[in-house]
């Protein structure tokens, strides 16, 4: 089928760039077009970020990535950067002042360093098989056109991480799949992964499987203690500890249990002394706690510690 526009019907025009067909047209994001059309439809008037994502129906992220994206490529000028706060004088360094150890570069700095325009992007497409299949494959991952700071994260992973095309396809389905979709969160995993040395197919479905325990664990634990939000960092070192461990979640859940007829309120830190010496007596299972309960004892005397003063202790310590 052929096509053939008459550009006689048409009302007012405006220009766009060749480059933009003839370089990006594949690489720009939906919003990307988005933006550079209506700002070029706009051109001489001054624009915001909020006015643009208002008449354009989308958030004002994705206006600032388009600014980004076409500054890069060139048709947009660069933006200004805001004059820097003056500095103040640094202290001259005599002979006798010891010379700072140099810091070791981290895989973070180097992201934060890394640059590619979208020109090298569409350079590396077309010189790349690896690359090319990792962009068609994640953008069928993503549901969507891959932005520019994603194409530009899954290149760094790619080339400065050493990670394969396959180990990155599936480390962003599984991000994407726990509902952690953002370029950051892929790559502070890829980073992580590459420093432990999770780089073949066996191990990234290892560690995946690992992950998925660990996430299936932690909603169980939600669901028994009746959390509405994710764990803090203090309570997912008790989770943590736990699964590593061994807990059953039915000896969790009775602690749990437990923890709220003698303080009325789930505590970390209370469940976790409960289940500390259930496991000391080799008590695993709520038969074999029960059975091991005295008639005439009490629960002071079935956990082996001072009930009154460990609820100082709790209320002091937090959850």
């Amino acid at each position: 089928m052929e096509y053939f526009l008459n550009a006689g019907i048409i009302g007012g025009i405006f220009a766009v760039p060749n480059t933009v067909v003839d370089n990006y047209i594949k690489l720009a994001s939906e919003s990307a077009i988005k933006v550079l059309l209506y700002v070029l439809r706009n051109a001489n008037e001054t624009l915001s970020s909020s006015g643009i994502a208002n008449a354009l129906n989308i958030s004002e992220n994705q206006v600032e990535e388009a600014f980004v994206f076409w500054e890069n490529a060139n048709v947009f000028p660069k933006t200004t950067p805001s004059p820097a706060p003056a500095k103040t004088e640094k202290p001259v360094v005599t002979e006798t002042t010891p010379k700072a150890e140099p810091q070791k570069k981290t895989v973070r700095q180097e992201r934060a360093d890394y640059n590619i325009n979208p020109s090298e992007i569409a350079e590396r497409v077309e010189n790349s098989e690896d690359v090319k299949c990792l962009f068609v494959m994640s953008e069928q991952a993503f549901a969507r056109p891959l932005t520019h700071t994603e194409q530009r994260g899954l290149i760094w992973i790619h080339d400065y991480l050493g990670l394969s095309t396959e180990v990155i396809l599936m480390l962003a389905t599984f991000c994407i799949s726990a509902d952690k979709s953002n370029i950051k969160y892929i790559e502070t995993v890829a980073a992580d992964w590459a420093e432990r040395e999770i780089n073949t197919l066996d191990l990234a479905q290892s560690e995946i499987k690992r992950l998925e325990e660990k996430q299936s664990f932690n909603n169980k634990i939600m669901k028994i203690f009746g959390m509405d939000r994710k764990p803090t960092s203090k309570q997912q070192g008790f989770i943590d500890d736990w699964k590593q461990k061994g807990y059953s979640l039915e000896l969790i859940e009775y602690a749990c249990e437990k923890t709220i007829e003698n303080i009325d309120k789930v505590n970390f830190p209370y469940i976790n002394k409960i289940l500390e010496n259930w496991y000391s007596q080799g008590l695993l299972t709520r038969s074999q706690i029960d059975s091991y309960k005295k008639p005439d004892s009490d629960e002071q005397k079935d956990y082996s510690f001072d009930l009154e003063r460990y609820k100082a202790l709790v209320n002091n310590f937090g959850d």
